[in-house]
C-alpha cells in the first residue's frame, strides 16, 4: 500500500510518498517520524540500498564521496545486524527508532553487547505511535508543529504529542 503525506511546516509544503512494500502501518509510521526528525539535517534518501549486506530504511550520503553519513533502521532490527551496520559505516550516525521509550531503553540496553560504536536508540511515549498509526489513512496530511525535545504534530486535523528519548548504544 501507498501512504501519500502532505508536510506542513514553517509555511512550507512538502510531498512524500511511502510504500509499505509489506512492512505493517508501525513501521511506516516510524520511519515517517524518523524523515521528520532528520529531513532538515540531512537530505534524506528512503529505503535506497549502498552497496552493503543491510538497506537502511531512511539514509544520507556525501554527495561526492557516497559515504554514509546517517542510516537509520525503524522498528526490529536484530542487534548483531546493528552491530555490522555500526562496524561498517563507523563515520556515519547510525539511529535506530523504536515506538516507545521503553523499547529504545530496553534495545539500547541488549544493543551494547553487540556494538562497538555507538549509535542512537529513539522512542516515543506510550500509545503515542499506536495512535499515529490508528489516525493513518492513505493520504495524509500533517502539520509540523515543534521537533525539539517534544515532537508535535497534527495528523489528519488531529493533535499528537510526545517526548523524545534518547538512548545511547555504545559498546
Amino acid at each position: 500500500m501507498k501512504y501519500s503525506f502532505t508536510l506542513l511546516e514553517d509555511g512550507e509544503r512538502e510531498k512524500l510518498i511511502l510504500e509499505s512494500g509489506g512492512d505493517l502501518p508501525r513501521h511506516v509510521v516510524l520511519k515517517l517520524l524518523a524523515y521528520l526528525l532528520y529531513r532538515k539535517q540531512h537530505a534524506l534518501e528512503i529505503e535506497k540500498g549502498v552497496g552493503q549486506r543491510h538497506k537502511p530504511d531512511l539514509v544520507a550520503q556525501n554527495p561526492v564521496t557516497g559515504q554514509v553519513q546517517l542510516w537509520i533502521d525503524c522498528g526490529q532490527i536484530e542487534t548483531d545486524r546493528l552491530g555490522r551496520i555500526v562496524a561498517k559505516n563507523r563515520h556515519a550516525e547510525v539511529v535506530v527508532v523504536k515506538a516507545t521509550a521503553r523499547e529504545a531503553e530496553r534495545y539500547a540496553a541488549v544493543a551494547a553487547r553487540d556494538v562497538t560504536g555507538h549509535a542512537t536508540v529513539l522512542g516515543f511515549d506510550d500509545g503515542f505511535t499506536e495512535r499515529f498509526v490508528e489516525l493513518l489513512r492513505g493520504t495524509n496530511t500533517v502539520e509540523v508543529v515543534c521537533l525539539e525535545e517534544t515532537i508535535r504534530i497534527v495528523l489528519n486535523g488531529e493533535a499528537l504529542e510526545s517526548a523524545r528519548q534518547a538512548c545511547s548504544c555504545r559498546a
